[in-house]
C-alpha cells in the first residue's frame, strides 16, 4: 500500500541540527570501527589477519539475517512519537556499550582472542542495525523535496565529519595517555569514551526530531513476512535505486582501502606513528570544510554531476599517492588533502540521491518502502565493508604481512598498492557507474507530481 508521500516543504532548522548531531553519534562509531579495529585485531589482540578478515565475513552474513527484519519492523511501527523515534532513543544505550566491548579482550577468562572479538563483533553490528535502520529511514521521511534532501544531507554530513574527526583525534590520545597500562587498555577506555559521546548524539536526535503525521497514520496491511519477502522485489523495477547501491558497494570495498591501511602505512612505510592522527584528522576536517561546495555544486548542476567530479579529483590524489615517495611528506599528505577533498562529494550525493529512489520505486510499483531502502542500502553498507575487510585480511597476507615486524620492502609496495590502486579502481568503476543514473532534480519533481496526482483521484 502507498503511504502518504512527505510534504516538500522546508525542515526546521532544529530537526536539520537533530538530523546532523545524529550522525555525529552513528561516524563515531563507524570510523571508530573502520579505521581502528581491524589494527585492534592484528596488532593489539594478536589475531592473524586472514582470520580478522573472516570475523568481519561472518558479521555480513548476520546482517544479512537482522537488517531485513528490523527495516521491516521499523516501518511498521506506529507510536505517537512516530516510526522510527522511539528505536533511536531506546537503542542508543546499547549502541554505545556495544561499542566498548568491540575494544576489549577477554583477559584472564579462558576465551580464545578471535572467538571474543566475533561476539562482541556480532553484539556491535546488532545494536548498530537497531537504531542505523530507522535514523537511515528518517531522511526520507522528513521531506520529498530534492534540494531540501540535499541540504539535510549536507547538515547529516556535517554531523558525520564531526564525529570522525572527534574519534580519530579521540583514539589515538588517550591510547598514548594509557599507554603505561598498556595498548589495549588505552583503546578500551578511548572506545567507553567515544560510546558515550555516541549516545549522547543519539539521544539528542531522538530529543530534537520531528516526524509529519507522527501518531496519524493506519496500521500496516502486510504481515511482517510479507514485507521482508518483498524487499528482493523493490530492485526489479527501480533502475536509480539498483545503480545507488552499486555506488556504495564499491564505494565501501574499494576507497575504504585507503582509510583502513592509514594505521598500516604510517607505522610501516613511513615510520612516523606521530603523524597518523594527522593523517587521518585532515580527511574529516576536509569534509566539513567541502560539504556546502558539494551541496552547492548538486544544486547549480546535479547530483551526479557533483559526484563525478568529487571521483575525478580522488582519482588524482590516489595516483598521486601511490607514485609519490613515501619519505616525501609533502607530497603524502597534498595527495591525502586531495582525496579527503574529493572522496567528501560520495557520502553527502549518495545520501541525497538514495531518498530519491524511494519516490521512484512507489512510482512503478505502488508501494513505499522507507525504511526497507534505507535499511537494504545500510545493510549493503556494512557488508560491503565486511568484504573489505576479509579482502584486507586476505592481501595482507598474500603481501607477506607481519604485525609489528619490520617489512619487506615488496611487501611495503604491495600494501601501498592495496591503499591507493585498489581505490583508483573503484573510483572509475563508480564514474562508469553514474552514466547511467539520470534521476535529477527535473524527473524527480514530476516523479513527486504524478504520485500526489495519483492519489487525488
Amino acid at each position: 500500500m502507498s503511504a502518504p508521500v512527505p510534504p516538500r516543504t522546508s525542515v526546521p532548522l532544529g530537526t536539520r541540527i537533530g538530523f546532523g548531531v545524529g550522525d555525529f553519534g552513528f561516524l563515531v562509531v563507524w570510523q571508530g570501527t573502520t579505521l581502528f579495529l581491524m589494527y585492534f585485531y592484528t596488532d593489539v589482540m594478536g589475531i592473524d589477519p586472514v582470520l580478522a578478515g573472516t570475523i568481519y565475513l561472518a558479521a555480513m552474513v548476520w546482517d544479512a539475517v537482522t537488517d531485513p527484519v528490523v527495516a521491516a519492523m521499523a516501518e511498521r511501527t506506529r507510536t505517537r512519537w512516530g516510526r522510527y523515534r522511539p528505536w533511536i532513543a531506546l537503542g542508543a544505550v546499547p549502541f554505545g556499550v556495544s561499542f566498548a566491548l568491540a575494544f576489549s579482550t577477554p583477559g584472564s577468562l579462558p576465551v580464545e582472542p578471535w572467538i571474543w572479538a566475533l561476539g562482541t563483533h556480532l553484539l556491535l553490528r546488532t545494536a548498530y542495525t537497531i537504531v542505523s535502520m530507522p535514523f537511515n529511514a528518517m531522511q526520507a521521511r522528513l521531506t520529498s523535496d530534492a534540494n531540501e534532501r540535499t541540504v539535510l544531507a549536507g547538515f547529516r554530513m556535517v554531523g558525520a565529519a564531526t564525529g570522525g574527526l572527534a574519534i580519530v583525534v579521540l583514539m589515538p590520545l588517550v591510547v598514548q595517555i594509557f599507554s603505561e597500562q598498556g595498548e589495549a587498555y588505552g583503546y578500551f577506555v578511548a572506545a567507553s569514551l567515544a560510546g558515550a559521546l555516541a549516545v549522547a548524539g543519539l539521544l539528542y536526535c531522538a530529543a530534537a526530531m520531528r516526524e509529519p503525521g507522527a501518531g496519524e497514520e493506519a496500521a500496516p496491511e502486510q504481515s511482517l513476512l510479507a514485507d521482508i519477502a518483498a524487499i528482493p522485489g523493490l530492485f526489479r523495477s527501480n533502475g536509480p535505486l539498483v545503480r545507488v547501491f552499486g555506488v556504495i558497494v564499491i564505494g565501501s570495498i574499494c576507497l575504504g582501502m585507503f582509510g583502513k591501511n592509514v594505521l598500516y602505512h604510517f607505522k610501516y612505510d613511513v615510520g612516523r606513528e606521530d603523524l597518523t592522527t594527522i593523517a587521518l584528522v585532515l580527511p574529516a576536517i576536509l569534509l566539513v570544510l567541502s560539504t556546502p561546495f558539494w551541496v552547492w555544486l548538486s544544486q547549480r548542476r546535479s547530483k551526479r554531476d557533483a559526484l563525478s567530479i568529487g571521483l575525478i579529483i580522488s582519482l588524482v590524489g590516489y595516483l598521486f599517492f601511490f607514485f609519490n615517495p613515501s619519505d616525501f611528506l609533502l607530497g603524502t599528505f597534498a595527495a591525502i588533502a586531495l582525496i579527503g577533498f574529493g572522496g567528501a562529494s560520495l557520502p553527502v550525493m549518495f545520501w541525497a540521491m538514495l531518498p530519491d529512489t524511494i519516490e521512484y520505486g512507489e512510482y512503478r510499483s505502488g508501494t513505499r518502502a522507507e525504511s526497507r531502502t534505507f535499511g537494504f542500502a545500510t545493510f549493503a553498507q556494512k557488508a560491503a565493508v565486511g568484504i573489505n575487510a576479509l579482502l584486507l585480511g586476505a592481501l595482507l597476507g598474500w603481501s607477506g604481512f607481519e604485525a609489528n615486524a619490520e617489512q619487506l620492502p615488496s611487501t611495503l609496495i604491495a600494501m601501498k598498492a592495496i591503499m591507493a590502486l585498489v581505490p583508483a579502481a573503484g573510483s572509475i568503476a563508480i564514474w562508469g557507474i553514474l552514466r547511467g543514473y539520470h534521476l535529477d532534480r527535473a524527473a524527480h519533481d514530476a516523479l513527486v507530481r504524478a504520485l500526489n496526482d495519483r492519489r487525488s483521484i
